[in-house]
């Protein structure tokens, strides 16, 4: 689409004298003057508008605002120039420059939004500063960008859209927007095309599209702050450990028997001390030296590997190919797998109710989330949001990486049935055979949700899985096993061929190294001990049975108070907590402190941790949280 050289530029230029800004800099603070005149609000700019096709219609469409067009290439710019006399449009100006620095052009928020469209991508590295979306150009854009203001960057460049998602990253911007294929999704609807986008769209080229800004709250902190943020929001204190920190001090003074402290995600029993299992501290206090203090490989101690492998799997025999990498808690395996099975600036798909650090893994690798409903309104798992979501992620997506946390979810206590799961086959399976999924089983409570083999039903319904579908598991030994502190996982793959299994062992294991290295070997000899000697194995079973029934226990009696005073929960099937949904989680959260009760809020609700308090405590709660809820 090179535009050869038109002759008489400047004498037909001057036909065109209302719409040129030849000196921008001498309009810098006074653009809204122009604004007003032209009867807008809203104050636009492209860079780079080409011959216009973009820049007219959005002129066209949008009368309330006024649009700034630059285009350094004079020729090209008499195009774009004819068609806004065409439409007889008057809320459009061009500037026939290529900008340097628009910080000399506009003062600090001053525009409500930018437009990238198509930029040269300049493929060489040396290029790099020159690009638009380089991270010196980002710079400008948010000094003159509004609080609220948007830069749409659109590109058919694979190399160059993804380049610019970490520069936005790395220049601590918020993405708003993202698509790997804008014409086959729903923010095609608003889209303007452009010459370029006409043409290579029509050779089945992929447009990127990415929407971004200013990240909440970075303006008040750029002069105060040391930390590169870059791109995450990072409160002051962790929710969880805040609210549990306040209940410990509640017990410290008022003693343990006054307070409720149903905030921790650890067994304690009805004295409120942690509920270590007998036999694996057997197992712990005979470790050697060597066995605890050396480096563990990688990916796990080769016994370690095989011992987890039953933990997880229990009696279940997978047809196709095993993959272990060991990572330090369920935490890092989930880390592992946003890491590897998606791209920057990409949505992972999790449930509404869900582990709130699943958002902050995430969003420490410049990823987001996005969330289905649980729950239809008879209170079943959702299959049909289920489906609009993967859907819809997958129109936007090459990737995508989805986190289904059951048995026993927290914060729920819900596990998908059978049916469920058959639902959940039968949507992957209909997805694009192009697209790649990762589906990730967070297993954190298996061994507390109930019966060790049933609660195990569903793996085999994984090998049922396409071929562009890899089934995982985040499997965490640290709660099975009752050592949390150990920080002991791992992440497990069921793949179809040799060669997935092995690409999984190798990703997984260079993002282990780059993150943690290796992971502590101690606990490694423990799980492979026990798997070692029948007779320590079946003590585990036992005592790990004898407190499952006993959560078990406390949960049924908070369904059933909770069923006596007419206080609505989420269903609970078993695991550490049960939820109570409510429209202001945090306010009722606070009003129970009032009463020395502490739980924890989550989006849609409060979670109760019946892990940590008695089952008479469990009985007294249901009461307090309605009378909270009522207040």
């Amino acid at each position: 689409m090179r535009q050869r050289k038109v002759k008489n530029l400047e004498e037909k230029y001057a036909k065109y004298e209302e719409f040129l800004v030849y000196h921008p800099e001498a309009c810098k603070g006074n653009w809204q003057e122009r604004v007003r005149k032209a009867g807008c609000t809203g104050l636009y700019l492209e860079v780079g508008c080409g011959k216009g096709k973009f820049i007219s219609e959005m002129a066209e469409r949008h009368p309330e605002n006024f649009y700034i067009a630059v285009e350094g290439n004079r020729s090209v710019l008499l195009r774009a120039m004819e068609k806004i006399r065409e439409k007889g449009l008057t809320n459009v100006v061009f500037v026939p420059d290529f900008i340097v620095d628009l910080t000399d052009w506009f003062r600090d928020e001053e525009v409500d939004g930018i437009y990238l469209n198509f930029s040269d991508p300049l493929p060489k590295n040396y290029s790099a500063k020159k690009r638009l979306t380089h991270r010196s150009k980002l710079v400008q854009y948010e000094r003159i960008l509004k609080d609220d203001g948007i830069v749409t960057f659109k590109t058919d460049n694979t190399g160059l859209f993804e380049f610019t998602i970490q520069e936005i990253l790395a220049n601590d911007m918020k993405i708003h927007e993202l698509t790997r294929d804008l014409h086959h999704c729903e923010y095609n609807e608003d889209n303007i095309m452009t010459e370029y986008e006409a043409k290579f769209s029509t050779l089945g080229e992929n447009i990127k599209r990415v929407k971004f800004g200013r990240r909440e709250g970075r303006k008040k902190m750029a002069d105060t702050s040391f930390a590169a943020y870059n791109g995450r929001t990072v409160p002051k204190e962790d929710k969880i450990f805040g609210i549990s920190g306040r209940a410990k001090a509640a017990i410290a003074a008022k003693g343990k028997e006054n307070v409720i402290n149903a905030t921790i995600g650890a067994l304690l029993d009805d004295e409120g001390k942690l509920i270590v299992l007998s036999s694996v501290d057997e197992a712990v206090k005979s470790l050697t030296p060597a066995e605890y203090a050396e480096y563990a490989p990688i990916a796990g101690t080769p016994a370690f590997k095989e011992a987890i492998v039953k933990a997880a799997l229990g009696d279940y025999q997978p047809k196709g190919y095993v993959g272990v990498v060991a990572s330090p808690g369920g935490t890092g395996s989930l880390r592992n797998a946003i890491a590897n099975y998606s791209c920057p600036g990409d949505k992972f798909l999790t449930h509404d109710w869900h582990w709130t650090t699943y958002k902050n893994i995430a969003m420490e690798m410049g990823r987001d989330e996005e969330t289905f409903d649980m729950f239809d309104a008879e209170g079943n798992f959702n299959l049909e949001d289920f489906e609009y979501k993967v859907n819809k992620l997958l129109r936007i997506q090459d990737r995508l990486v989805i986190i289904i946390n059951t048995p026993a979810n927290n914060p729920t206590g819900y596990s998908l049935s059978g049916e469920d799961w058959d639902g959940v086959v039968r949507v992957l399976n209909s997805t694009d055979p192009a697209k790649k999924v990762a589906l990730v089983a967070d297993v954190a409570y298996i061994d507390f949700a109930g019966d060790e083999k049933e609660v195990r039903s569903f793996l085999p319904k994984l090998e049922e899985l396409n071929s562009n579908i890899l089934p995982m598991l985040a499997y965490s030994a640290s709660k099975t096993f009752t050592f949390y502190g150990c920080r002991c996982a791992a992440t497990i793959c069921l793949a179809k061929t040799e060669e997935v299994r092995d690409e999984f062992v190798r990703v997984l294991s260079f993002s282990a190294r780059a993150s943690w290295s290796n992971c502590p070997r101690g606990p490694q000899e423990v799980i492979a001990k026990i798997y070692n000697n029948p007779e320590l194995l079946a003590r585990v079973d036992e005592e790990r049975a004898g407190f499952r029934n006993m959560l078990l226990s406390r949960g049924h009696a908070f369904e059933e108070e909770a069923a006596k005073v007419g206080l609505k929960m989420v269903p609970f099937r078993g695991g550490f907590f049960c939820s109570v949904p409510c429209e202001d989680p945090d306010a009722v959260s606070k009003k129970l402190e009032e009463a020395d009760v502490f739980v924890v809020p989550f989006t849609k609700g409060v979670r109760v941790s019946i892990a940590s308090i008695s089952e008479a405590k469990c009985r007294k709660l249901p009461k307090l949280i309605l009378e909270a809820l009522e207040a």
